[in-house]
């Protein structure tokens, strides 16, 4: 049975130097059929594989590194040659409501130091 879920938020800033703030929304919504909501916490050097469960491709993510980390981590995707840095206090946000071809099936975050790091997937 799938769940339903939406992902929502803004981008705020001025279009040019003195102009006034504007809001550039983004929002979606979908069913996911599989969760998984591990919260890590990493100490010293090393990576760490995201369980999946049993998530065959990511709708949405969100993948927080707490601030009191002592390093950004990097991400990982399906093993791929184009990671991510995360600095403490960050996130990373992905949408893609109907994967195909290509899709996120695998995360791993590297650190260099203690970290803590929650991760919310949804497929």
């Amino acid at each position: 049975m799938s769940t339903a879920f939406s992902l929502q938020g803004s981008f705020d800033f001025p279009p040019d130097d003195g102009e006034p703030i504007a809001k550039r929304p983004f929002s979606q919504s979908g069913n996911f059929d599989s969760k998984s909501e591990p919260d890590l916490i990493l100490t010293g050097a090393g990576t760490h594989v995201v369980g999946f469960g049993t998530i065959a491709a990511l709708k949405a993510a969100v993948i927080e590194v707490a601030p009191t980390s002592l390093a950004p981590v990097i991400l990982n995707f399906n093993g791929g040659a184009d990671p991510v840095e995360v600095s403490p206090g960050g996130f990373w946000a992905y949408s893609n409501p109907a994967p195909g071809g290509s899709p996120i099936t695998a995360i791993s975050v590297v650190h260099t130091m203690d970290a803590r790091v929650q991760v919310r997937l949804l497929g």
